[in-house]
């Protein structure tokens, strides 16, 4: 009996346990009180698409600016060639056209010449009837005459070796660039110039570069056109063709062809 009335009793009061703990819970119940939740934020992931092999880029980066730095080079070197071709240029025409005042200064000199000597004629056919010159002064007068004569023989000859000059220095440019055939690599701005040796003859025995155009197939066209003509028509005058033809230059460019 004493175990029963036990069992009831602390059934008892744990009921009346729970029911203070539930009511103390309702007391302090609150609706008021609301926990916000925290707002959702989306969340980023970066990535990167790699579409190459990092190391080809930087391979193929390389290799444009070794192309940048040779084009660099490549234009330093054309503007200094033609700094020197338009040097050599200015000084060909300097020479040419100190050739053609020459040329016409000689010319002058000619006809006074020919008026001086048409003047000592009509003095001397003057004084041949005013008065009778003795053996020496007619001696004297002879050896001025011949002089005058020979003067002007001398300039009239400079003036002829120089007019025959340029005819052949024409000629042998129409030889050259008939016997010329430009390479397929041959570009404007090229420019090859060549010293050629030749024999009294005409014929040529020696050609060599003296400034390359850069472009092997470019220097060996212009030698092979030379070399194709194997002989020129030069002037047969020693002195002359020592002058002028024993050894000259040619310029060969892609657009123009100079001597």
């Amino acid at each position: 009996m004493s175990t029963t009335v036990s069992y009831i009793v602390a059934s008892i009061l744990a009921f009346g346990f729970h029911a203070a703990v539930v009511g103390l819970l309702m007391l302090n119940w609150d609706d008021s009180e609301v926990i916000e939740s925290l707002p959702d934020r989306p969340y980023y992931i970066e990535a990167i698409v790699v579409q190459e092999n990092p190391y080809k880029v930087k391979k193929r980066q390389e290799q444009r600016r070794r192309d940048i730095e040779r084009k660099e080079l490549i234009a330093k070197r054309g503007a200094a060639k033609k700094k020197a071709r338009l040097k050599k240029e200015a000084i060909e025409k300097a020479k040419r056209l100190d050739i053609e005042k020459q040329i016409a200064e000689r010319k002058k000199r000619e006809a006074e010449l020919n008026q001086e000597a048409l003047r000592q004629e009509e003095r001397t056919m003057v004084a041949s009837q005013e008065i009778e010159f003795t053996e020496v002064e007619r001696l004297k007068m002879e050896q001025s005459l011949a002089l005058l004569i020979v003067e002007e023989q001398d300039y009239r000859r400079a003036v002829t070796d120089d007019e025959k000059s340029l005819a052949y220095v024409a000629q042998i440019q129409r030889d050259i660039i008939q016997n010329w055939s430009r390479p397929p690599s041959a570009r404007n701005g090229m420019e090859a110039l060549l010293r050629v040796f030749l024999v009294p003859t005409g014929e040529v025995v020696n050609v060599v570069v003296e400034e390359s155009s850069g472009n092997d197939a470019f220097d060996r066209s212009a030698i092979l056109a030379v070399r194709k003509i194997g002989r020129f028509q030069v002037p047969g005058q020693s002195r002359q063709f020592e002058r002028n033809f024993r050894e000259f230059t040619v310029l060969f460019r892609p657009e123009d062809l100079r001597l």
